[in-house]
């Protein structure tokens, strides 16, 4: 219980702090996020097929992708975690 109430602080806290840098900071790696995914599965059907490609653009694509959304993910509670 503890835990859910800390994430709806954490959520909210990060909500109202954010600043127009940090929303278009945000939104552009969002967007860059997306864009490395389709670039990922735009030859590969799956993460399978991308490992046995021999062109590598894919699976670098993907982590590229998954390293994006994760500090997007950061991003917006770097105020909470700064608090």
């Amino acid at each position: 219980m503890g835990n859910e109430n800390q994430l709806l602080e954490a959520i909210q806290f990060s909500w109202e702090s954010m600043s127009i840098i940090t929303w278009l900071v945000l939104v552009f790696g969002v967007f860059k996020s997306v864009g490395a995914f389709i670039n990922a599965y735009k030859d590969n059907k799956t993460y399978s097929d991308m490992m046995a490609n021999k062109d590598k653009t894919g699976i670098t694509q993907f982590y590229y992708g998954v390293i994006i959304s994760i500090l997007c993910v950061l991003i917006f509670f770097l105020p909470y975690i700064l608090k």
